[in-house]
């Protein structure tokens, strides 16, 4: 059984907030959003106004909007507050469904539902990781690390399928969305039953070098159309980005076709 390295909790301040909380954003908010919070509160706390308190609020909403305002600062730090994110056209959606207990780590534990054939040695020997999923018959991830290391180990191990294994961080929130049954498509009474991709890997590896190609062509073409854009108007500005989060939504609404195309 890989070991993996433990990382410190994730910073909060003083009075409890996160960095989401002090910026009054959520966690799915794009960089724009965080920009603009960030500018409203900070004028709010400007010392001029707020005094010494504000000085040091000033202070952390710094240090909020630096960790938020950076890919790699941000992706750690969600995953510090267990919120797995996932790039899927310039934004970040949460595909994920298992939370985490205790200080994150690099590596996590999936199970391939197509391989497991519900016999619930995982949930027995770790019942606070591991739960049953009564509907499809199959266990999975609840709670990330929710028991001992020991008896995790013992739970993989038991496990007669070999379906549980030891990913990525990163990979982690793909695998588990792509693992998701959803409802096979009939008609009358065969509209019934359950369909995943048949290689989930392969699905998910796919998929990341699809999203890889895709964001080198998209940085490749806002490099050529930024001076265009930074001399369009409001009006256009808007429209712009009204057709883009449309093309990004309609790309979405189609992931799982995708996924049953590449995986047959």
């Amino acid at each position: 059984m890989s070991r993996c390295c433990m990382r410190s909790p994730a910073k909060k301040t003083r009075n409890g907030q996160n960095y989401y909380e002090l910026l009054g954003v959520s966690v799915d908010s794009n960089s724009k959003e965080i920009k603009e919070s960030y500018r409203k509160l900070q004028k709010k706390y400007h010392p001029d106004i707020a005094g010494q308190k504000g000085h040091e609020h000033t202070l952390l909403l710094n240090e909020a909007y630096h960790v938020l305002m950076k890919d790699n600062l941000r992706k750690d730090y969600d995953a510090s507050i267990g919120h797995v994110r996932v790039g899927f056209g310039g934004d970040a959606l949460d595909m994920g469904h298992s939370s985490w207990n205790g200080p994150f780590r690099p590596h996590a534990l999936f199970v391939d539902e197509k391989a497991c054939i519900g016999c619930r040695e995982c949930v027995h020997n770790a019942r606070n990781t591991f739960i049953m999923d009564e509907i499809v018959g199959c266990a999975r991830v609840n709670v990330q690390f929710g028991d001992d290391d020991t008896s995790i180990e013992v739970a993989v191990e038991s496990c007669p399928m070999d379906c549980i294994h030891w990913v990525e961080k990163e990979e982690l929130a793909i695998l588990e969305y792509f693992n998701i049954p959803r409802p096979k498509q009939g008609h009358g009474v065969f509209n019934q039953g359950w369909e995943r991709p048949q290689n989930v890997f392969m699905a998910a590896k796919t998929f990341q070098k699809q999203q890889q190609q895709a964001q080198s062509e998209s940085q490749s073409q806002h490099k050529t159309a930024r001076c265009d854009v930074e001399q369009e108007t409001e009006a256009q500005a808007k429209a712009r980005e009204s057709a883009s989060f449309k093309l990004k939504m309609e790309r979405f609404s189609g992931l799982w076709e995708w996924v049953n195309n590449i995986s047959q």
